[in-house]
């Protein structure tokens, strides 16, 4: 018998919140939201089906009133997020920068991986969620674990190295859309949508939303890193 120990290191960390006024919020969503930010499903010049609004220049439900009191309780999440799992100091402010829906009709609409480059925190609200809708994947593209190309990826059951999905080895982890729960996670983290049976009914239907952090007024002066508040920002 070989004795050992392993350490597993610098982790991604997915946060999953239970959205307290779920039940308002989604009445809210289909008598106000929805209405204002509806787009079209199919793109008719191609052909091709369009699963989110921010894509139909459409991506500030976060500027509505109606939606403040949503907005305050995904800030509230994502301020547990960074201070209680992170650990960090509460020195920053929350900015929403973006917000649109997101709606899957069909288990062939999903989402293909991606990045949400310009901000520090993203999240998805599942405000309806059909029994079997697409569920949310994260991915590890660069795996540190990887000592070769393509040793942790699984092409074909028959043209695999690995015998057993494990942490340590595993590039890709889903999450199931369940309704009235939010998820966070670091908006670099490569993320998307994959379908989990052959077909459901209904929509799958998501506000997800970018934030950035800066810091509060009071702290403008105490650190080197880091966004100062927006007001001392310029454009020329």
């Amino acid at each position: 018998m070989v004795n050992f120990e392993i350490h597993n290191i610098f982790p991604t960390t997915v946060y999953i919140g239970e959205m307290e006024g779920h039940k308002k919020y989604k009445e809210l969503f289909y008598n106000d939201l929805y209405p204002k930010y509806e787009f079209d499903h199919e793109l008719r010049d191609t052909g091709e089906y369009n699963i989110v609004s921010e894509t139909c220049g459409k991506p500030i439900i976060h500027t509505e009133e109606s939606a403040r009191p949503m907005m305050e309780e995904i800030t509230k999440h994502i301020k547990n997020y960074y201070l209680q799992v992170l650990g960090l100091k509460d020195v920053f402010d929350v900015y929403h920068i973006k917000s649109w829906i997101s709606r899957t009709r069909n288990v062939d609409n999903t989402i293909p991986t991606h990045i949400h480059a310009p901000s520090h925190f993203s999240y998805a609200y599942y405000v309806n969620t059909p029994k079997d809708s697409n569920e949310l994947v994260f991915s590890c593209e660069k795996h540190p674990n990887e000592v070769h190309e393509a040793m942790f990826s699984a092409y074909d059951q028959n043209d695999t190295f690995i015998n057993e999905v494990k942490f340590e080895s595993t590039k890709n982890y889903a999450i199931e859309s369940k309704e009235g729960l939010i998820c966070i996670f670091p908006s670099k983290t490569p993320h998307g949508t994959d379908s989990v049976s052959e077909v459901f009914s209904g929509e799958r239907l998501a506000i997800s939303g970018d934030c950035i952090i800066t810091l509060k007024e009071s702290e403008r002066m105490k650190y080197s890193m880091g966004y100062i508040n927006p007001k001392y920002w310029r454009t020329y």
